[in-house]
Order: structure tokens, then C-alpha cells, then sequence
């Protein structure tokens, strides 16, 4: 029996996604062909700051709904419900995230690969699939912390923004463990509030909302299309303005 989908954080995960693509169609009419736009200051600095946000404040909210609905898939009453017991249903789900973590990383490495072919010293060195693939390998980690989680998010970032760091080498895209690990804890520390062990009354109402069909899918479908939006968006520039990029 399937586990009941929570739309709404499909649809905010669609509009994180769309977002994603609007901003990398401007990014490549930047890079790739030279129009004007300030992709990395003011506004659209500010737009894609908040898709990556919410996108990675869903990767934790939905890490622990995952998480709790795999304790309770293995839980067995000969196990008891003591320590030792959950200790070792954490261990039998942890290869779960690994799978899925190694997963998302090599995704990342593969567009590293691409994007060192393509845009040489400006290649994807640790981007969002990197991150999130890393951050899934030590979120099992952090579950004990609960709604601490978000305490701890916030001092990662705090002390990250005050703290005198090297300026990264240019790349396309770049998502360093340090600060936004800590937008995935905050997300972490909202899923155990709103969704564990079940979402809060309040927000039942929410299944009854008319969701745009076209978000719910594309929420759902959110990794492959990040993979494909950007080949998808090269080809159907190149038909519309031509190939001749630079």
C-alpha cells in the first residue's frame, strides 16, 4: 500500500523547481550568449537565493517523513521499543540513505563531468545534486536532535556568515556543505514539528486546496528534472537563437 503523498509540499517543491528553470534560462541567455541580465546581483540574485532555500528546506522536511515511515516499515515487536532496538532499525534503514545518497552525488559528479567539457575551468565542482547528496549520507545522523535541528541549522549559518572565508574558485553552480547544510537541518527541524510522527491537524485542510496538476507533477519528478532541464533549455535555445554561444 502506497504512503499518502502531502501535496502541498509537492506543489512548493514544483515551484521551487520552475523557479530553478527560469533562473538558469536567464543564467545560460547570460553565459552562453551574452544578453545583459544581472543574474548575480539584486533581484534574480535574491530569486534564485529563495528557490535554493525552499528546495533545500523541503530536502529536510521530507528526509524525515521518509525517515519515519522506514522505522515504522521495520519495526518488529520482538525488538521491543528499547534503545538498543531503535539503534538497530537505524542501522538496517541507514543503507537506505546511503544507496539513495550515493545516488544524488554521482548524479552531481556526472554533471561535473558535462559541465567540465562544456564550460572547462567554470565546471559544476559542488553543486546542488553534491549537496544534497552529501547532506542525505549524514541526515540519519541528526535525527535524534528533532526540533533542536533547527537550532543547530541556524548556528551553522550564523557563524558561517561571520566568519572570514576564502572566496570559492568560479564555477556554475556552487552549494558548499557549509552554510546550506544548515538550511537542510532548519527544514529537518519543520518536518518534526508539522509531519512527525504525522502531519498536524491544522494543516489537513490542505489536501483539498486546487493544486495546479503541472506543479504536483513536476514536484514530484523534481530530480530528473534537474537533470534534464539544462540540455533541454540549450537545445531549444540553440533552435531558437542559433548555436553560435559566447
Amino acid at each position: 500500500m502506497l504512503e499518502h503523498r502531502y501535496p502541498e509540499l509537492d506543489a512548493l517543491r514544483g515551484i521551487a523547481v520552475w523557479m530553478m528553470v527560469l533562473y538558469h534560462l536567464l543564467f545560460d541567455l547570460a553565459y552562453f550568449y551574452g544578453w545583459q541580465i544581472p543574474i548575480y546581483d539584486g533581484g534574480w540574485k535574491i530569486f534564485a537565493r529563495t528557490a535554493a532555500i525552499l528546495f533545500l528546506l523541503l530536502v529536510g522536511v521530507c528526509f524525515v517523513i521518509s525517515w519515519e515511515r522506514s522505522l515504522r516499515a521495520v519495526e518488529t515487536p520482538r525488538w521491543g521499543v528499547s534503545e538498543t532496538r531503535q539503534r538497530r532499525v537505524s542501522t538496517t534503514i541507514y543503507g537506505k540513505y546511503l544507496r539513495r545518497g550515493l545516488f544524488i552525488f554521482g548524479g552531481g559528479m556526472v554533471i561535473s563531468l558535462v559541465t567540465k567539457l562544456f564550460a572547462g575551468d567554470m565546471y559544476v565542482r559542488f553543486g546542488v545534486l553534491h549537496l544534497i547528496g552529501f547532506s542525505t549520507l549524514l541526515l540519519p545522523f541528526f535525527t535524534p536532535l528533532k526540533e533542536w535541528n533547527a537550532l543547530l541549522g541556524l548556528f551553522i549559518i550564523t557563524f558561517y556568515t561571520f566568519t572570514p572565508s576564502t572566496p570559492p574558485t568560479p564555477s556554475l553552480d556552487y552549494f558548499p556543505l557549509l552554510p546550506w547544510l544548515g538550511v537542510i537541518l532548519i527544514g529537518m527541524a519543520l518536518g518534526h514539528i508539522f509531519y512527525s510522527p504525522s502531519r498536524l491537524a491544522l494543516l489537513q485542510k490542505l489536501d483539498s486546496l486546487p493544486y495546479p496538476r503541472a506543479l504536483l507533477w513536476s514536484g514530484r519528478r523534481s530530480l530528473w528534472i534537474y537533470f534534464v532541464h539544462q540540455p533541454v533549455l540549450l537545445i531549444f535555445l540553440g533552435f531558437l537563437l542559433g548555436m553560435q554561444m559566447g
